[in-house]
């Protein structure tokens, strides 16, 4: 159990190092974690976050001051050419940052990422992450924090999580600022964007803790942003000073150094920081960065979908029947059939062992998917694969009566049986709807094992999102499927059950409200969406989610510097952009893809949800991409206004069960609170889950997370939005507090 919590920043603890981590503890570990919790004897993976986090040692020398010689100045040759100067002490730091953007008109920014092969952070045996991946992207993530270190700085004052304002006054200690676009001139006067900061939890150490800037909004694609920062001082009151890199290049003295090819990138810098009111002489620390463009971070996904039906045909999967399970009322009051199916899709992907760089400390045999690309570094199809579906059909069916369908997305590395789960069943009944699913390939238990090991070596990291692409197509082309072929299906025919094809809707909880974002945003059928106990940001939600402390666990030893685990963390979240609903929500109704319909989703969230950050949704509401927050949500939301009843379009409701807002912090909230056992000897683990061979009587859940779906209310205002496209008040005005 964390420890009980107060005003500072939060504190969790710091894993010691060790040598070697067997797989096989790893994969012991996580299946305790996460092999429970189920509904109806499908897989538990309800939980939420699914992902790994960062971590390796700075690579270059950490000791090095930027190159300066004894005297103070600055050689012509760079030492350490692939590390930034401009935070001396960590290779990477600041991140993200401009040192690492090369000229490439290719690409639509006209720049793309180039790291050094030592630029990254290395693990527990050497391996730093490849920076190989990163090349074919023309910018950062539209979700990366900002990271710097001064240790041991004093916050006090600094824009918290829930109060933004302090950020974009004109006294603050660190601006933040929108340039423009990335490409051409910039903006005659830069917009200053909010932000939070916060000293990461998890380095115990003033060298290892890292002062993160976290955006209030998502950032834009394709964009300029900058950086400046002035005034910082220690907890003792002392100031810091610059380091004699950025004393250079902004008190204009770089003339026959190593930094004197940047001084016109951070003269265009200092300009821009000037005209938003700024002085230069003022200046500790400034930069800036560029995020990646639409077409870096969709044109796989896109392709991949266009592709997959373009193969597939316009029918979608050739889908078939492979076992059919019945129910009689008093069997089961809702369902009268559970029918297991298999499609057959275009495959994308190639698999791949993981671990190859970790040589000894590698367990073979354990593979991950990836995109096969071809000739023109595209993602190409070749031959097929067979996937599973399962879907539910209610006895309100078996009449004749035509039945809407529902694609359901399912929980943290599970399967897409969990559709089998009770409160579906009642929905389905209640609704007059079959549900049916199949696995989130890329992040469904099959990749359980080699996650495990990918988070010794990070970078087999994009495995993760490469296998999404395929998990995407496979859900796309087998909702198509059930609307078209569905009721054809001579099992399902003999049986009289008739698909209502003007009824489609997609709905999803926990890792599937997360990347039914994803989905819907991508969809060419569905246009109406539930996102049950969703978020978006990865980067931002791991560390703040019970469900992550397993893989954190296994990571700490794996990445030992806390510092280094935040830079792996933000770096991989580039490479899950293209699958992270964040980068997606631009394109769901405000600026659709190409071909592509406007969708409205109704994101449903549970106060002091322990798996899934509220934080990260309050960041989507801020951003202004068509997501209303709802009346009663339970406080202010900094820079958003709420909205009344009844609501037409997309809009965030919170559900209240009683749980307390967290505190701030990158760490999860009170993780359980033990009442009951899980059975003789057995204790509560992670967010109130017990071990697979665990029995008796189950954890005294407090965690909020899993319970709207459960509620009649909850299920009224989903049947009702995907109906009419409205959100009404189930609440009677109380903040939804079915206590």
């Amino acid at each position: 159990m964390l420890p009980s919590r107060d005003a500072s920043p939060r504190a969790a603890p710091e894993i010691a190092p060790m040598r070697t981590i067997p797989l096989s503890v790893c994969i012991l570990l996580l299946s305790t974690l996460l092999g429970c919790g189920q509904d109806d004897k499908a897989p538990a993976g309800d939980a939420a976050v699914g992902d790994s986090g960062a971590g390796g040692d700075s690579g270059a020398d950490t000791t090095t001051d930027g190159g300066a010689d004894a005297t103070g100045g600055l050689p012509a040759v760079d030492p350490n050419p692939d590390c930034d100067p401009l935070q001396p002490g960590w290779c990477s730091l600041p991140w993200p940052s401009n040192k690492y953007l090369v000229a490439d008109d290719k690409l639509p920014n006209g720049v793309r990422l180039a790291f050094g092969p030592k630029s990254l952070p290395k693990n527990y045996v050497g391996v730093h992450l490849d920076p190989a991946r990163f090349g074919r992207y023309d910018g950062y993530s539209i979700g990366t924090a900002i990271v710097v270190q001064f240790p041991g700085v004093d916050i006090a004052g600094m824009a918290d999580e829930d109060n933004l304002g302090a950020s974009v006054q004109p006294d603050a200690k660190i601006a933040l600022l929108d340039l423009g676009p990335a490409k051409g001139p910039l903006a005659p006067k830069p917009t200053l964007v909010p932000y939070w900061v916060e000293l990461d939890s998890h380095g115990f150490t003033e060298d290892q803790q890292s002062l993160l800037i976290r955006p209030g909004v998502i950032f834009k694609e394709g964009h300029r942003y900058a950086v400046a920062i002035r005034g910082l001082k220690d907890k003792a009151g002392k100031p810091f000073v610059a380091s004699p890199a950025f004393s250079a290049l902004r008190d204009d003295k770089t003339a026959g150094t190593f930094l004197a090819p940047r001084k016109a990138r951070f003269d265009e810098v200092f300009g821009a920081i000037t005209a938003a009111g700024w002085k230069r002489d003022e200046l500790l620390l400034a930069w800036d960065f560029v995020t990646a463009s639409d077409a870096t971070l969709h044109g796989d996904l896109l392709h991949v979908r266009d592709k997959a039906f373009e193969v597939a045909g316009s029918l979608g999967a050739d889908v078939t029947v492979t076992a059919i399970e019945t129910f009689t009322k008093e069997q089961d009051p809702h369902m009268a059939l559970w029918v297991s199916g298999e499609m057959t899709v275009p495959d994308f992907t190639e698999s791949f062992e993981v671990g190859s760089r970790l040589g000894a400390e590698q367990e073979k045999g354990k593979f991950g998917l990836r995109l096969r690309r071809g000739a023109d570094g595209k993602p190409m199809a070749q031959g097929t694969r067979k996937a599973k579906w399962w879907a539910v059909v209610p006895h309100t069916a078996l009449d004749g009566t035509p039945h809407g369908i529902v694609q359901y997305g399912h929980g943290l590395l599970g399967l897409g049986d969990q559709v089998k789960g009770s409160f579906n069943r009642k929905i389905a009944f209640d609704g007059k709807l079959i549900f049916f699913a199949c696995n989130w390939t890329g992040m469904s238990e099959p990749e359980e094992a080699p996650i495990s090991q990918m988070i010794l070596d990070f970078s087999d990291f994009y495995m993760i999102p490469e296998g999404l692409h395929q998990g995407m197509a496979e859900a796309l082309l087998l909702g198509r499927a059930m609307r078209e072929r569905f009721s054809g299906l001579a099992q399902i025919k003999a049986r009289g059950v008739v698909v209502d094809k003007a009824r489609f809707y997609y709905s999803g909880i926990s890792q599937g409200g997360i990347y039914g974002g994803t989905y819907m945003a991508l969809s060419q059928d569905v246009t109406r969406g539930h996102l049950g106990v969703p978020g978006v940001n990865y980067s931002l939600l791991l560390h703040r989610s019970v469900d992550f402390a397993p893989f954190l666990a296994i990571m700490s030893v794996a990445y030992p510097s806390a510092l280094d685990r935040q830079l792996v963390l933000m770096a991989i979240q580039l490479l899950w952009d293209p699958v992270d609903p964040q980068s997606h929500y631009a394109h769901m109704a405000q600026n659709p893809y190409k071909g592509t319909p406007k969708h409205e989703v109704l994101l449903a969230s549970a106060k002091g949800d322990w798996q899934v950050a509220l934080k990260t949704n309050e960041v989507l509401a801020r951003s202004g991409l068509g997501v209303a927050l709802m009346k009663d949500y339970g406080k202010k939301v900094w820079g958003v206004d709420e909205k009344a009843y009844p609501h037409k379009g997309s809009a965030l409701v919170n559900y209240d069960f009683g749980n307390p807002w967290p505190k701030p912090g990158n760490v999860p909230d009170e993780t359980v609170t033990p009442g009951k056992t899980c059975g003789p000897g057995k204790v509560c683990l992670g967010s109130a889950l017990c071990g697979k061979d665990a029995s008796g009587d189950a954890c005294d859940v407090k965690d909020p997370h899993g319970k709207p779906r459960r509620l009649d209310n909850h299920n009224d205002q989903m049947l009702h939005f995907f109906a009419t496209g409205e959100v009404k008040d189930v609440c009677g005005g109380d903040a939804c507090t079915p206590q």
